[in-house]
């Protein structure tokens, strides 16, 4: 099946590997707080200052509102599960929209990750950032963002897909993101990032846009290396919901335990 519906496991959603749902869900409110907080701020600054035209220009800004996005999610699936037992509204939902979920989980994930790794040692110069609030911004949208991210994958018990349709959907988004940067400097005359610009690089644009789509497939598959690692160590508390099923753990699969129906 395309995307591996059937393997992913929606237990998972609302899961833990070493706190309560209840913990969680208050750590995750605690993490959607603060990304709103910044969100607003980053928002509100490039308005006062007449750049909004271009703030949804950076991958920065578009990665931290999907970030956004998936913890207002999580945080209503964990709410669900702490107070009925069993995410209800995310069984209930479309296919799609629950393969949307688990996409955004690993947008948000991977995006984190690149984007702070690419920032901090590509990027980055201290004097781009003079004011305190820019300062806190920057430190949210570039710093921030893999704390929370890193410490959700650890915290959670969501994990990656193994199978290649999820990293082949990211790296397609990847490279429509990188689409709209070419279109933006066509149209507004101006590059977000120096390393997309053709007409310094010439003949080496290509292989790092290759690169660039090489190198987010190789991240996703070390970070769902990490995630079976921690499947391991620190394998997600079992819960039995509502629904009548429960974790089978002689029987797993390659993207998490099984659901079995309970006798």
């Amino acid at each position: 099946m395309w995307f591996r519906l059937h393997t992913l496991d929606h237990r998972r959603v609302g899961g833990s590997r070493l706190i309560g749902t209840g913990t969680l869900a208050i750590i995750r409110a605690a993490f959607f707080a603060y990304t709103l907080a910044g969100w607003l701020l980053s928002v509100i600054l490039d308005a006062k200052d007449g750049n909004m035209k271009g703030h949804f220009v950076y991958f920065t800004y578009l990665c931290y509102t999907g970030l956004l996005a998936y913890l207002a999610a999580s945080l209503v699936h964990t709410v669900q599960v702490w107070r009925r037992g069993s995410p209800t509204l995310f069984v209930r939902m479309p296919k799609v929209l629950q393969l949307m979920h688990w996409l955004l989980f690993a947008s948000a994930l991977l995006y984190a990750t690149i984007v702070s790794v690419m920032f901090w040692s590509l990027i980055y110069q201290a004097s781009d950032y003079t004011s305190t609030k820019r300062k806190w911004v920057n430190a949210s949208v570039h710093g921030t963002n893999i704390v929370i991210m890193w410490a959700d994958m650890i915290l959670g018990a969501m994990v990656f897909c193994a199978h290649w349709s999820h990293p082949l959907l990211l790296c397609f988004l990847m490279a429509l993101y990188l689409s709209l940067a070419y279109i933006n400097e066509a149209v507004n005359g101006w590059f977000a990032y120096g390393f997309i610009n053709y007409k310094v690089h010439k003949a080496l644009e290509v292989p790092i846009i290759l690169g660039i789509l090489v190198g987010t497939a190789v991240i996703y598959y070390l970070l769902y290396g990490l995630q079976v690692l921690l499947d391991r160590v620190l394998p997600p508390k079992h819960i039995t919901d509502q629904s009548g099923l429960e974790y089978d753990d002689g029987d797993e699969q390659e993207d998490g335990y099984k659901l079995v129906s309970k006798p």
